[in-house]
Order: structure tokens, then C-alpha cells, then sequence
């Protein structure tokens, strides 16, 4: 199975899904694919004077490290963070990444989240899957043979956002938090923006999503419900 994961920034598939992705590895051949659309020069709220490219270098070395760790790739499309814009180029970017890959499922973000950059990412997502089978859209691969299963990960503090799929990822939890705190850069900038850091940010929101389905830790997901995103069969690990 292919899997690719769509966010916005360095951090948000460790927060959101990776207990997924861990568990999904434990089932053996599967081929992980970690996507960032921006290159999150702007989260260094922490040390706010260290420059832009600087700031974009530790960011993608941190997420190649727990892309590496989990055996599968980073890729970073490049837009500036904050600024992330739906258009013709970045969506095209991203179904040429999708065919690449050969994705069969693909997480993102919700469409309704607190960061407009987490919109936009759940938008251009929700168009490039549509298109990665159209075979009058030209790109450097050739059209995928169906278009990938979708489902939204869980919005950051869940307000507005109810999930429908559950995965339990107690037995893996440790393993998370372990290569969450691989992005030492995020850990001090999420105490600076949020009074937690990433992995106590992450403790909250997967017990409460495990308090809901009666585990001790989980991660949530809904899938988009539109045509042709669905597909019968049990996709989640």
C-alpha cells in the first residue's frame, strides 16, 4: 500500500498522524510518502530574528529525519509559510508527487482548521487527488489508475471538527512521541505559541481521541465523503 500525507507544515503530520503511519508499518509492505507544502520559514516564534532560510533548513532536516526513521521520503513543495495559495502550479506540483508515488491513500488536513494554511493545504489536496487520474492532465508521471482514498486528519484542538474513524495507537505511542521530539526546533516554538510543546500538544489531543473510542491513545479521521475519494474496504491500519 502507498500512502501519502499532505500538511502545510514540518510538524503537523507528527502531531496528527504518525501513531497512523507507525501503525501501518507494523502491518510491513507499505511505502510512506511525507508532504509539506510550505517551507516553514515563519515558525521560529521562539527566536524570531533567526533568518528565513535558516529557519526553512533545520525545519526540512527535521522532517527528513522522522520521514527516514519511519523508511519513507519528505518532499517540500516550497511555499512560503503563511502564505500558502491554491494554484494552477501547486496543484499540479502535488498530482505529480501523488502519480509519483502511486498513492492508493492520502491523509491531509481538515477543511475547516485554525490556520488558513491548513485550509488551503485540505483544498489543493482535495483537487490534486480529482485530478492524479485525469489522463488529460499532463505531468512528469503518468495518471494514477484510480484516484487515491482520502481522509482528513484530526484538527489541532478539534474545535468544529467531529471524526468518524479511529485508530488506536497505544502500543505505539512511545515510538511517537520519540520521533515527534526529533523536531526540537517545534518544541520549543510550540511552548513559546502554545504554553505546550509538541509532544504534550499531542498527548492531549490523542487521549481525548482515545477517551472517545475507548483506547488509551488515538488518532481520528474522516474521510471525504465526496465521489471519487471513497472506495469499499478497510483502508486504515
Amino acid at each position: 500500500m502507498n500512502i501519502v500525507c499532505v500538511a502545510a507544515h514540518q510538524d503537523d503530520i507528527e502531531v496528527c498522524c504518525l501513531g497512523t503511519l507507525l501503525k501501518y508499518r507494523q502491518r510491513g509492505e507499505v511505502s510512506i510518502t511525507n508532504v509539506v507544502i510550505s517551507n516553514g520559514d515563519k515558525g521560529f516564534q521562539h527566536h524570531p530574528s533567526t533568518p528565513y532560510e535558516e529557519v526553512t533548513r533545520v525545519r526540512n532536516a527535521e522532517a527528513t529525519k522522522v520521514a527516514e526513521a519511519l523508511g519513507g521520503r519528505y518532499i517540500c513543495m516550497g511555499q512560503s509559510d503563511e502564505y500558502i495559495r491554491d494554484t494552477d502550479e501547486a496543484r499540479n506540483q502535488l498530482v505529480d508527487i501523488l502519480r509519483e508515488a502511486k498513492a492508493d491513500v492520502v491523509f491531509t488536513l481538515p477543511p475547516i482548521d485554525y490556520n488558513t494554511d491548513h485550509m488551503t493545504t485540505s483544498q489543493i489536496t482535495f483537487h490534486a487527488t480529482m485530478l492524479s487520474n485525469v489522463a488529460t492532465i499532463f505531468t512528469d508521471h503518468d495518471p494514477l489508475p484510480e484516484t487515491p482514498v482520502v481522509f482528513y486528519m484530526s484538527a489541532i484542538a478539534s474545535l468544529e471538527w467531529q471524526p468518524t474513524h479511529y485508530v488506536d495507537i497505544t502500543d505505539v505511542w512511545e515510538q511517537k512521541c520519540d520521533l515527534v521530539r526529533l523536531h526540537a526546533s517545534q518544541m520549543s516554538n510550540s511552548e513559546t505559541m502554545n504554553g505546550l510543546d509538541l509532544v504534550k500538544l499531542a498527548k492531549i489531543q490523542d487521549a481525548h481521541r482515545g477517551l472517545q473510542c475507548r483506547v488509551e491513545y488515538a488518532e481520528a479521521f474522516k474521510p471525504a465523503l465526496a465521489w471519487p475519494r471513497v472506495r469499499a474496504g478497510n483502508w486504515l491500519p
